[in-house]
Formats: structure tokens, C-alpha cells, sequence
């Protein structure tokens, strides 16, 4: 078959044109970092980067909730830790009022102190994080004016206002966390109202007898919060290790990401470098073929 100068040209046009195209497409992929720029460049591996990003995105999230997880615990143990020393600070000034020495008047004197301790206590009850009680189990906001989830009644007594359900978060695909403890668990319970309550009454009417009995009942409340403030240390534990997990994962699936859709530059200029060789190879044999075909058509 017989080859004209036209398609001769055409053809030669064409495949330098193509190395050109290679040349563009090596060089957009070092600049970029990517080795696509558009989806159908390479639809697999973009359709597995997509999935990998999703999955960061998910687990963004549940760093995000295991964060404000840990912040609650931690607002929740210190609390937790107060309440444990001014219990503490209680059972101490009951002995000293169970001494034999102590007389009406110094027993008064130590009602006060008993007193300002029951408004510390119900104070450290009503502890916000941000501008939710960590307390109220899961009642944490939308209390009326006067309201909270403990209030210190007139006659020494404390009412709970919160519920006893559990705040939970999401920390992993189908997985949920609790990270609250409800005050009625955390105190209520305890006993710790009523210990007081009988202290300072005791100290009141002078009655030795009825200190002690307090002071027992005072010692019950703090074996409990002792074992409020453990759980809640084992909790912070628990959140810190999902912590550490999530960024593996995510450092996992940044790297796959990464192995999908980055560019290797050193294999890349490699082969910037052999497609401008072939090019200038190209262009150079092009000009042979093109120079004979033109000597020819002279003779």
C-alpha cells in the first residue's frame, strides 16, 4: 500500500502528540501529588480512596465523641474526687466531735463547719460541663429558674432532680459507650445526705451517742464514693485505650489512602525522564523521515 507524505506527516503528528499527552499527564501527577485528576483517569482506585475516606470521616467522628467522652469523665471523677475529700473533711471533724473533751458549745461550732460541707457537697453535685449538668444523668439542661439536679432543701434535706439514665456516646462502628454517672448513683445512694444530715443534728443536741452512730454512717457513704471515684478512674482508662485505638485506625487508613491515590515521585520522574528521552527520540527521527521523504520528492 502505498504511503502518501500526508498521512506520513498525520501519523508522525500523532504519536508525538500522544508522548506530549504522557509527558503532561507524568508531570500533573508529580505536581498535584495525586495520580489522577480526573475520575476516569483511574475509576478503581478512586472508587477504593473514596471508601478508605469514608471510613476517615467515620472515625473523625468518633475520635470527635470519644474526646468529649473523656472530657466528661474527667469533669465527672473530679467532681467525684471533691466530693470524696469534703466527706473526708466530715468524717474527720466527727471524730473530733466524738471526743469526750467537746462541749456543747465547740459541737455547735463544728455543726457550722458540717453545714458549710453539705452546701459544698450539693454545689460539687451540681457541676456543669459547658452548660450541662454531668450529674443529672441524662436530664442535663432545661431545669426552671431555682432548679437543679440537687437542691438543699430549707430543712437540711437534699432532693435530686435528674434521672438515673445512662449518656452514652458512639466510639466505634455499632458500638456505644456509656461515660455519665447519674447522681442518684453517684450520691443518693451513698447515703451521704442523711449522714450529714444526722451529724449536724447530733452536734446540735449535743448528743454523743448519735455522733457516733453518724460518724459510722459517715464512714459507709465514703467506702461508696471511694469505689464511685475507682469506676470512674477504670472508665477514664477504658476511654483513653478507644482513643488510642481510633488514631490507629486512622493512621491505618491514611496510609492506605495514601498507597491508593499519592503519587511515588521517584518513580514518576523516572518516567518524566524516559518519556522526554523518547519524545526527543521521536522528534529526532521524526525530522530523518521527514527530510528523506522531502529529498525524494525532489528527485
Amino acid at each position: 500500500m502505498r504511503i502518501t507524505m500526508n498521512s506520513m506527516y498525520n501519523q508522525i503528528n500523532t504519536d508525538l502528540s500522544r508522548l506530549v499527552e504522557k509527558q503532561a499527564e507524568t508531570n500533573a501527577s508529580i505536581s498535584s501529588g495525586k495520580i489522577y485528576r480526573r475520575p476516569s483517569d483511574e475509576p478503581v482506585a478512586l472508587t477504593h480512596a473514596l471508601n478508605v475516606r469514608d471510613s476517615i470521616s467515620e472515625t473523625d467522628q468518633f475520635q470527635r465523641n470519644i474526646k468529649y467522652g473523656q472530657g466528661w469523665v474527667r469533669a465527672t471523677e473530679s467532681a467525684m474526687t471533691q466530693i470524696q475529700d469534703r466527706i473526708m473533711k466530715a468524717k474527720s471533724l466527727a471524730v473530733e466531735a466524738a471526743n469526750d473533751s467537746q462541749n456543747a458549745q465547740s459541737r455547735d461550732a463544728i455543726a457550722s463547719e458540717i453545714e458549710a460541707i453539705q452546701k459544698e457537697i450539693v454545689a460539687l453535685g451540681n457541676t456543669k460541663m459547658g452548660n450541662r449538668y454531668v450529674f443529672g444523668g441524662t436530664r442535663t439542661r432545661d431545669y426552671g429558674d431555682g432548679e437543679a439536679p440537687f437542691v438543699l432543701n430549707g430543712d437540711g434535706s437534699v432532693t435530686y432532680n435528674g434521672n438515673r439514665e445512662d449518656l452514652e456516646i458512639s466510639v466505634a462502628s455499632g458500638i456505644r459507650q456509656k461515660i455519665n454517672l447519674d447522681g442518684h448513683t453517684a450520691m443518693v445512694q451513698s447515703g451521704v445526705f442523711e449522714a450529714l444530715d444526722l451529724l449536724r443534728d447530733s452536734l446540735r443536741s449535743n448528743s454523743q451517742q448519735d455522733i457516733e452512730t453518724a460518724l459510722g454512717d459517715i464512714d459507709q457513704s465514703l467506702d461508696y464514693v471511694n469505689q464511685q471515684v475507682s469506676q470512674l478512674g477504670a472508665l477514664a482508662n477504658s476511654m483513653d485505650t478507644k482513643d488510642q485505638m481510633a488514631q490507629s485506625l486512622n493512621l491505618t487508613n491514611k496510609e492506605r489512602l495514601s498507597d491508593i491515590e499519592d503519587t511515588d515521585i521517584i518513580e514518576a520522574v523516572n518516567n518524566l525522564k524516559a518519556q522526554e528521552t523518547s519524545y526527543q527520540a521521536a522528534l529526532a527521527s521524526a525530522s530523518k523521515v521527514m527530510n528523506l521523504s522531502l529529498v525524494d520528492y525532489i528527485r
